[in-house]
């Protein structure tokens, strides 16, 4: 079940929950003992429950202690050093984004004399981050390391990808280990619902979209979330939900819908790999839906996925005679179109002909028939085609045109 996205409240002004309110929380656990596993960086990964104004807080005890995003609440590492644990091991912090409920922690790690005197902690945080923030720390004389996205850092042994997830806000981040498909997702993914962008932060909707269509890319086990409980096994199954929450909000869907429906609109919006996600989704449940595999052909030949589009053609074909949307000449189209994008121009042309033998009017087929021909060096013979060369000098117009208007420009403007 995927929950609603929460709403920016229209009062930006913060109300404290009395202390005599506020809920207790999960002390300092080990996730190997939380979630009765066995794994190296689980059993190095303490977790701190968050609250209102706090995330959560995780430490991994390697090479000194490297502390993903030390949330908001000052009495946090007073609990982890009554454990035993010395300050001066305090080597990291990595910050998946700004907002002060996961950052403001690493002030309160300053004000340790172990780790203020060394000064040595080094912050890590997207370049896209609080500058305030930025600046106290180069004041407090840490270091800061600012990354985009694509790094691997280092606890020691374990090395995490560092995952640029925009959206909540600009700055967002997630740490991902490979080997344990452990996911520090921030707020980039929540276990249940979505973060609404920070429009004060940078945050976009659509790239939130984005960032959780990478993130459906990763072999995701764990997820560990900037809120809520940590999920053991069914990160992946977390990721998917947030996506598809995504897509209703993209297409505006208070309330369920179908696959295909939901495919159709993403199409509309030019979401084409939206909505390959939902006609997939649709053929997991129903193999044989034409509909959906109907979706699919178009959705990757638009996309350039052309030995994919065969394949989705060769079991659409099948259907022929069995559903309205496996229409033979669509299928047919779509074969010949696909056979154009892998260079095989003498089979798509074959198939172009057979169409228009049967029905000389079909345009679009006159159009991809002309587009062989071109590709294949039998360019008179395409101009022939009068509906591709009415196509053909329109589009060259209007780019003779650019180039014509980009030259005037730069005359005009020789310095630039």
């Amino acid at each position: 079940m995927m929950h609603p996205m929460p709403q920016i409240p229209k009062d930006d002004n913060l109300k404290c929950t009395p202390y005599d309110l506020e809920k207790p929380t999960q002390a300092w656990t080990r996730l190997s003992e939380l979630f009765e596993l066995e794994d190296p960086l689980l059993e190095r990964t303490f977790f701190l429950e968050g609250y209102d104004f706090s995330s959560n807080v995780y430490v991994v005890e390697d090479d000194g202690f490297t502390i993903i995003d030390p949330g908001n609440d000052y009495t946090a590492f007073l609990q982890f050093f009554d454990l035993g644990f010395d300050p001066a091991q305090a080597k990291r912090v990595w910050v998946t984004h700004g907002h002060f409920d996961h950052a403001m922690g690493v002030l309160e790690l300053a004000k340790y004399k172990a780790i203020r005197e060394k000064a040595a902690m080094e912050v890590v945080m997207h370049e896209a981050g609080p500058e305030e923030l930025k600046k106290n720390l180069e004041e407090l004389g840490f270091p800061v390391r600012l990354v985009r996205g694509g790094e691997t850092l280092s606890t020691g042994r374990f090395q995490l990808e560092v995952i640029y997830t925009p959206g909540h806000t600009a700055d967002g981040v997630c740490f991902f280990h490979r080997d344990s498909g452990v996911l520090f997702s921030g707020d980039a993914v929540l276990p249940h619902g979505l973060s609404a962008p920070d429009k004060h932060g940078g945050g976009r909707l659509d790239h939130l979209l984005f960032a959780l269509r990478e993130l459906l890319e990763l072999p995701v086990t764990h997820l560990l979330p900037g809120h809520g409980w940590p999920v053991k096994d069914l990160g992946k199954r977390v990721v998917e939900a947030s996506y598809e929450e995504m897509i209703k909000h993209m297409i505006g869907a208070e309330a369920e819908v179908s696959c295909e429906v939901a495919a159709r609109h993403l199409i509309g919006k030019g979401l084409l790999v939206e909505a390959l996600y939902c006609a997939d989704k649709a053929l997991r449940f129903q193999p044989g839906d034409a509909r959906a595999l109907r979706i699919k052909v178009m959705c990757l030949n638009d996309m350039g996925r052309f030995e994919e589009s065969l394949v989705a053609v060769s079991e659409l074909e099948a259907l022929v005679g069995t559903s309205e949307d496996a229409d033979p000449v669509f299928v047919k189209t779509a074969r010949g179109y696909a056979l154009m994008g892998v260079g095989r121009y003498a089979e798509a042309l074959d198939h172009f002909d057979a169409l228009l033998q049967e029905n000389p009017e079909l345009k679009d087929v006159q159009m991809y028939k002309g587009m062989a021909l071109y590709l294949s060096g039998r360019q008179e013979e395409a101009l022939d085609i009068e509906v591709f060369q009415e196509e053909f000098v329109g589009r060259f117009k209007e780019e003779f045109l650019k180039k014509a208007e980009a030259r005037k420009e730069s005359a005009q403007n020789p310095s630039r």
